[in-house]
This record gives structure tokens, sequence and C-alpha cells, in this order.
């Protein structure tokens, strides 16, 4: 089973830790450039933007490369579902629609409710006073 789940975990967070590394190195740039500017040493400044550029060009790469290793799953999962049905009819409008429209359209459905959830949530909570309840607090009662 672990061996399974090893490619899907690297799917899902294979470059996190890399793309807040270049986060914290363009910031930190950005600083030291800032200092150079008030000090007035256009040499120091030069460099700094050179390397600035460099860094943020590889930010945008492995952004880019990790964007495709999150749709990769999604794909396959369309693909999977395609070999058994390629078209479904929606009952309650009696409608025949694509596989993939089908899936896209339970993407947003299943990210707007999470959206919308939240704030339900935290409402819910605060007029209940259950803000205090956490899930540990919760499962060590049990």
């Amino acid at each position: 089973m672990n061996k399974f789940l090893k490619p899907i975990m690297f799917c899902r967070d294979s470059h996190t830790k890399k793309i807040q590394q270049l986060k914290e190195r363009y910031q930190e740039l950005d600083d030291l450039s800032n200092v150079a500017i008030e000090i007035g040493n256009a040499a120091i400044y030069k460099s700094l933007q050179t390397e600035i550029k460099e860094v943020f060009f590889d930010y945008l790469t492995i952004t880019a490369v990790d964007s495709v290793y999150r749709l990769v799953p999604h794909v396959l999962i369309i693909w999977a579902i395609s070999l058994k049905w390629q078209i479904i009819t929606v009952l309650l409008i009696n409608k025949q629609i694509s596989i993939l429209g089908a899936y896209l359209l339970a993407y947003l459905i299943f990210h707007i409710g999470q959206v919308l959830a939240k704030p339900l949530k935290s409402r819910l909570s605060s007029e209940l006073g259950l803000a205090s309840i956490t899930r540990s607090s919760v499962s060590s009662k049990i």
C-alpha cells in the first residue's frame, strides 16, 4: 500500500519545499537590492538584479512543472473513467454530456463547496460555542 501512495503524494507535493525556498531567496535578494539602492552602490544592485532574474525564472520553471504534476492524476482519472463511460446521462435534466464535462463540473462543484463550507463552519462553530474543540481533544476523549 505504501508503494502505491508514494507516487500519489509525490504528485501532490512534489516541489513545495523547493518553491518555498525560491520564494524566500527571492525576498532576501529583493531586500538586499533595496539596501543597495539606499547606500547608492550601483554595481551591487546590478549584480543582485541579475541574480533575482535567475531565481525568478527558476521559480517560474518549477511552478510550471509542479502544475503539470498536479494535472497528471486528473488526466489519468478522466482517461480511466472514459474507458468505461464516454457519455453519461444527467437524470435531472435528461441530457447527455461527455465524461470530461462531468468531471470538470464535479471538480468545480467540489472546490466551490469547500470554499463556501469554511465560512459556514466557522460561523456555526462560533454560534454553537464549539470554537475551542479540536479534533485532537475529541479523539482523546473517545
